[in-house]
C-alpha cells in the first residue's frame, strides 16, 4: 500500500516539519557524542596512527607519499582514510580530541546522506513526499543515535569504516540520481551519473576500507529488490542492450569479482591450520560467524548502554555445528532471516532490502576472510537500512494515531540518545572505561591487560598484578597477560621463577603475539640498561628471546627471527659485548637484507657509543651481493608499494649515506682523544 498522506502534520508543515526535526536529530547526536571527545587513543589507534610521524612531519610531497603508502591496515593500506587524518595532525604524537571531533562530524554527515538516500528510495516506490520525509528522518535518526556505533565513531582508526560508508552512500545517491534520469529516457546523463557514482564511490570506499568493494553488489540488490519492484516508478519494463551491457560492466562483473575472491578461500576450509596469526582455523571462523552476526543483531534490535566495546577476543570459536551448542541455532536464525527476505521481496520490498543489504555488507568481514572473529564496527555500513521497516511502520502503520506515531518515534529516539550519551560519556573517561570493559569481559586478555596498564599508569602495581594474576588463571597461555604480569612484578620486588616460566611457555606457543612479544621484551631490555628488574637479568631476558625464536606459529618466520636476532644483539650490546652484537645484527641482515634494519641497528650501535661498529654494519649491508638484496621489504599489500617507493625515490640511499656520515664523524672524534692520550710526553 502506498500512503499519500501520513496525517501527522498540517499541510503547511509538510516540508518544514521533517527538516526541522532532522536538524534537531543532528543536534541531539552532536550533544550525546560530545562527552566522548575527551577520550584517548585505543587499541589499533596505536598501531595505525604513528605512521603520521614515521618519516618526520608531513610537510612535503615525499613525506606525503611515504605516509599515504605507509598504511598497515588491510592490503590497500587505506590511503584515503590516512589522508583524512591529516585534517587533525601532520606529525606524531598528537592529541586524540581533534581526531574524535572529525569522526563525529563524519558520523553526522553519514546520517544526513542516509536520510537523503532513504527519502529517494521511498520516492522511487511512490510514497507521498511527507511520508518519505518523516520516514527518512526517523530511520536515519535511529541509525545515527544507536549506541552500538559509539565504538565506531569514537574509535579514531575506525574512520576507515566510516569513510567507506560515506563513499558508499555517495555512490548510491549518484546511482539513484542517474537511475531516475534513465527511467525518464535521459540516457546520457543517466549513464554518466550511474557510472561516476559506482566507479568513484567503489574506488574511494575501497581505498578507505576494503569492504567498500561490495558497493556494486549492494547496488545490485537495491536495483533488483527495490527499483525493479512492481510498484517502483523507475522500473524499466524492457531491458535495452545498453542497459544490459552497463549492468554487466558496473554491477555484475565487479560483484562477481568480489564473490570470486571469497570463493577462492573455500579450499582453505579443509586446512587444519590456523591462518595468519589466528588461533582458529578458517572452518572454525566460518562456523563461528553466524553466532557473531546473531549477537550483532541482538545488540542492534535491543540497544545496550554498555557492551564489551573493542575487546572481544574472548569469543570462543565454534569447532562444529554442535560445539558450542549455539552454533546450529545461530545458523538457523541466519538462514531463516534470508528466507524471510526472499519471501518478502514482492510484498515488502523495503524489509527484504534491509535484510539482504545487511548480510551482503557482512560478506567480506564475516565469512571466509581470516580476520578476527568479532568487532562492533563491522555493523556500521551493514545496518544502514535495518531501522527502515520500523520507521516506515511508525509513519504509516495502522493501529496508531498521528499523535501516537509522533510520540513513539520521539520516545525511541530519546531512549537511543540516552544510551548513546551514557556510552559516549564512558568513552570520555579512559580509566573508568577500562574498568567497565574489564568487568564486562573477564575472559578477554585485551580488556584485562588494558585495565592493568591503566592501573600501572597510576602506580597501583599491586592492583594491576592482582588483575593480571586473575586473568592468567583464566588464560594461562596468553603472552599479553604473562608479559604484562612480569612488568607489574618488576615494580613489586621482582619476577619469580614461576612467572618467568609461564611467560616462556606463552612465548613458545602464541599465534597472535608477535607485536606484543617484540615490544615487551624490547622494553625489558631497555629497562635493564637503566637499573633493571630483580629476576629479569641477561640470562632470563635471553631465555625469553629464545622462547620466542622457538615459536613456529608466527609468520613470516624469517622476519620474526630477524626481529628476535635484533633484540638479542641489543641485549649483548647493553651487557658489554658489542662485537657479538655486531655479529647478531649481521646475521639478521643475511636473513632478510632490509635497509630499515641496517639503519636501526647502525643507529643503535652509535647510541651506545660504538659508532665505528655502526659504520661497519652499514658497510656490511652495502656489501651484500646484489642478488641477495631484496627490492621489497614484504611480499604483500601496500607495504610492497612503500618499499619500492622508498628505495626507488632514493630515500634509503640518502638516509643510509647520511647516517653513515654522522657515525663516521663520531668514530673519528672518538679516536682523537685516544690518540693524544697514547702520544709520548715531551
Amino acid at each position: 500500500m502506498r500512503v499519500r498522506d501520513a496525517g501527522a502534520l498540517r499541510p503547511r508543515a509538510i516540508t518544514a516539519g521533517p527538516a526541522i526535526a532532522f536538524v534537531a536529530v543532528l543536534l541531539a547526536a552532536w550533544v550525546v557524542y560530545r562527552p566522548g571527545l575527551h577520550g584517548s587513543f585505543l587499541f589499533d589507534d596505536w598501531g595505525n596512527l604513528p605512521v603520521l610521524g614515521n618519516h618526520g612531519p608531513i610537510r612535503n610531497w615525499h613525506a606525503l607519499i611515504s605516509y599515504l603508502l605507509g598504511g598497515i591496515a588491510g592490503p590497500t593500506g587505506r590511503p584515503v582514510a590516512l589522508l583524512s587524518f591529516l585534517l587533525d595532525a601532520q606529525n606524531w604524537p598528537a592529541p586524540a580530541e581533534p581526531f574524535k571531533y572529525t569522526n563525529i562530524l563524519i558520523h553526522l554527515l553519514n546520517g544526513s546522506l542516509l536520510a537523503w538516500l532513504t527519502y529517494r528510495l521511498l520516492n522511487a516506490l511512490s510514497y507521498a513526499p511527507k511520508v518519505a520525509a518523516w520516514t527518512a528522518v526517523v530511520s536515519a535518526g535511529i541509525w545515527m543515535l544507536h549506541p552500538l556505533f559509539v565504538s565506531t565513531t569514537l574509535f579514531v582508526v575506525q574512520r576507515m569504516a566510516m569513510l567507506a560508508t560515506t563513499f558508499a552512500l555517495g555512490g548510491m545517491l549518484a546511482y539513484l540520481f542517474g537511475r531516475e534520469h534513465l527511467a525518464q529516457k535521459r540516457l546520457v546523463s543517466g549513464y554518466l551519473w550511474m557510472s561516476l557514482g559506482l566507479g568513484g564511490g567503489t574506488l574511494l570506499a575501497t581505498l578507505s576500507k576494503e569492504n567498500g568493494a561490495l558497493l556494486p553488489f549492494l547496488v545490485l540488490i537495491l536495483e533488483s529488490v527495490v527499483l525493479q519492484h512492481g510498484q517502483s516508478r523507475w522500473r524499466l519494463q524492457t531491458a535495452t542492450p545498453g542497459w544490459r551491457v552497463w549492468q554487466w560492466l558496473f554491477l555484475r562483473l565487479p560483484s562477481a569479482a568480489v564473490l570470486g575472491y571469497l570463493l577462492l578461500k573455500v579450499p582453505s576450509l579443509w586446512s587444519a591450520h590456523a591462518g595468519g596469526t589466528r588461533a582458529f582455523t578458517p572452518l572454525q571462523r566460518l562456523l563461528t560467524e553466524p553466532r557473531v552476526v546473531v549477537e550483532y543483531l541482538y545488540y542492534l534490535l535491543i540497544p545496550h548502554a554498555h557492551t564489551a566495546g573493542l575487546f572481544n577476543d574472548d569469543v570462543t570459536a565454534s569447532t562444529s555445528l554442535l560445539h558450542p551448542w549455539t552454533t546450529l541455532p545461530a545458523l538457523i536464525v541466519v538462514l531463516s532471516l534470508l528466507g524471510l527476505a526472499w519471501w518478502a521481496r514482492a510484498r515488502h520490498p523495503l524489509l527484504a532490502f534491509a535484510i539482504l543489504f545487511y548480510f551482503a555488507a557482512q560478506l567480506v568481514e564475516s565469512t571466509l576472510v581470516q580476520l578476527e572473529l568479532y568487532f562492533e564496527h563491522r555493523n556500521y555500513l551493514p545496518a544502514l537500512f535495518l531501522p527502515l521497516p520500523l520507521a516506515l511502520w511508525l509513519t504509516t502503520g495502522k493501529g496508531l494515531r498521528p499523535r501516537g506515531r509522533a510520540l513513539a518515534s520521539t520516545g525511541i529516539l530519546l531512549v537511543l540518545a540516552a544510551f548513546t550519551f551514557a556510552r559516549a560519556t564512558l568513552w570520555g573517561h579512559p580509566f573508568e572505561q577500562a574498568a567497565v570493559w574489564a568487568r564486562t569481559a573477564p575472559d578477554s586478555p585485551r580488556a584485562q591487560t588494558t585495565f592493568a596498564l591503566h592501573l600501572m599508569s597510576r602506580h597501583d602495581f599491586a592492583a594491576a598484578a592482582a588483575v593480571l594474576e586473575n586473568a592468567a588463571r583464566r588464560r594461562p597461555a596468553n603472552e599479553m597477560i604473562q608479559l604484562n604480569l612480569l612488568s607489574a612484578a618488576c615494580h613489586l620486588g621482582g619476577v619469580t621463577s614461576e612467572q618467568l616460566a609461564a611467560a616462556n611457555r606463552a612465548l613458545r606457543h602464541t599465534h597472535t603475539g608477535a607485536t606484543v612479544a617484540y615490544n615487551s621484551v624490547g622494553k625489558f631490555i631497555g629497562s635493564y640498561s637503566t637499573g633493571g628488574c630483580r629476576g629479569l637479568g641477561p640470562q632470563q631476558l635471553n631465555e625469553l628471546i629464545q622462547s620466542a625464536m622457538d615459536n613456529h606459529n608466527i609468520r613470516p618466520r624469517d622476519i620474526w627471527l630477524q626481529n628476535m636476532l635484533v633484540l638479542r644483539g641489543r641485549l649483548r650490546m647493553i651487557t658489554g659485548h658489542p662485537a657479538e652484537a655486531l655479529e647478531l645484527f649481521e646475521k639478521a641482515l643475511r636473513l632478510h637484507p632490509r635497509p630499515d634494519i641496517a639503519l636501526v641497528t647502525a643507529a643503535m650501535l652509535g647510541t651506545y657509543g660504538h659508532a665505528d661498529l655502526g659504520v661497519r654494519i652499514i658497510d656490511f649491508y652495502r656489501g651484500l651481493p646484489p642478488p641477495q638484496k631484496v627490492r621489497v621489504v614484504t611480499t604483500k599489500g601496500m607495504a610492497r608499494a612503500l618499499s619500492i617507493w622508498l628505495q626507488d625515490s632514493g630515500y634509503y640511499r640518502k638516509e643510509i649515506a647520511r647516517v653513515r656520515g654522522i657515525l663516521a664523524r663520531e668514530a673519528e672524534a672518538a679516536k682523537a682523544p685516544r690518540a693524544s692520550a697514547d702520544a709520548p710526553a715531551k
